[in-house]
């Protein structure tokens, strides 16, 4: 499986050699404290999560911030605050540790944000459902889904160009085999085609009369 990765932003050499070692058992580690090198890092290889160290990186965090959101991508944030730095100040973050941390305590702080394993998924050609966390993708568009929504775009994903019947749609989604009202499926057809046009993905749902749905590209 893929590790999730972590772009550490650091100038102090000692908190480097600390720090980073027991990182790299867990992570995929990138170590920078120029911020041109980091935005070009980041810009080609988006890190799963940045790490900054406050306290010994030059450079202004807030113009960082910003400009790694103008790059359209969004990695959580961690921040390592020196004694006295105002977290209110600071822009907005996933989670901090103040120095002096130890390797343990930082390891054990992002593993609550960057999880073990990456999360589980169902992918055509790119578009993508988070099955965990029902959300449709398609690069870096988010749709929201509720779990029925996320059941009904899987069984279309893992089955593409293929017409899936109302029949097996209310078999595999709702438990049921009772065709005698379908409103609950056309709703949920409805949703599912309004959630691929917000991510502005190249897919539809055609209709089959008589048959039943298939996912193609449009």
């Amino acid at each position: 499986m893929p590790r999730s990765s972590v772009l550490f932003v650091v100038a102090h050499r000692t908190l480097d050699r600390q720090l980073t070692p027991s990182l790299a058992q867990r992570y995929d580690v990138t170590v920078t404290g120029v911020r041109r090198d980091a935005l070009q890092f980041i810009s080609k290889r988006p890190p799963s999560l940045i790490l900054f160290d406050v306290a010994s990186v030059r450079f202004d965090l807030g113009r960082f911030y910003d400009a790694v959101t103008d790059l359209f991508v969004r990695p959580a944030w961690f921040l390592l605050l020196g004694k006295g730095m105002r977290l209110d100040q600071m822009p907005s973050a996933n989670g901090y540790l103040r120095h002096p941390t130890t390797p343990r305590q930082l390891v054990h702080r992002l593993g609550r944000i960057l999880p073990d394993r990456p999360p589980e998924t169902v992918e055509w050609r790119g578009l993508c459902v988070d099955i965990e966390n029902h959300l449709l993708m398609w690069h870096e568009q988010l749709v929201p889904l509720t779990p029925k929504q996320s059941a009904l775009a899987q069984v279309f994903i893992r089955s593409p160009r293929k017409v899936i019947s109302r029949v097996r749609l209310m078999r595999d989604i709702w438990g049921t085999n009772y065709l005698g009202d379908t409103r609950t499926l056309d709703v949920h057809i409805h949703w599912l085609r309004r959630a691929l046009e917000e991510s502005q993905a190249p897919f539809r749902l055609e209709t089959e009369r008589g048959r039943g749905y298939r996912l193609v590209r449009a």
